[in-house]
């Protein structure tokens, strides 16, 4: 799966409006090997209706049964939360209603292990080959 990060420094207009550039220019197949990942909801409320996977990128660790009923509203399929702010009643709270959990960039092979453990679905690396070696060298 690609993730397709949509960024755009507190205008959630270009957010969605990238978000709709990006729906067009995917065509067939293509769509369902691209995952939109944003900090602005509205981007992945627009891409979800779209027909695009869409996952949040959460700072916070507050409310998840709250965050997870709007996910679940605008059908984004997941939540990616930071390493620092996860925990298994966090992932327990995302996962109950079908939300794929995974978290933020991960480089060293000790963090990736605890992260690993709390049962998150997929992890975000700046370079997966390094870190790779790393977790080998270790074992």
């Amino acid at each position: 799966m690609l993730q397709f990060e949509v960024k755009s420094h507190a205008d959630p207009e270009l957010a969605t409006r990238t978000v709709e550039a990006l729906a067009a220019a995917l065509a067939g197949a293509a769509r369902r090997r691209v995952e939109v990942l944003s900090f602005a909801s509205a981007a992945c409320a627009r891409a979800a209706s779209l027909g695009l996977p869409a996952r949040l990128v959460i700072w916070a660790d507050y409310a998840p049964q709250a965050l997870a009923r709007w996910a679940v509203r605008y059908r984004v399929v997941g939540a990616c939360v930071e390493h620092f702010l996860l925990s298994r009643p966090l992932i327990a709270a995302l996962s109950r209603d079908e939300l794929s959990v995974t978290t933020g960039t991960v480089n060293d092979a000790a963090l990736l292990r605890r992260v690993a453990a709390l049962g998150v679905d997929a992890v975000t690396t700046d370079d997966p080959a390094a870190l790779r070696a790393r977790l080998a060298a270790a074992a």
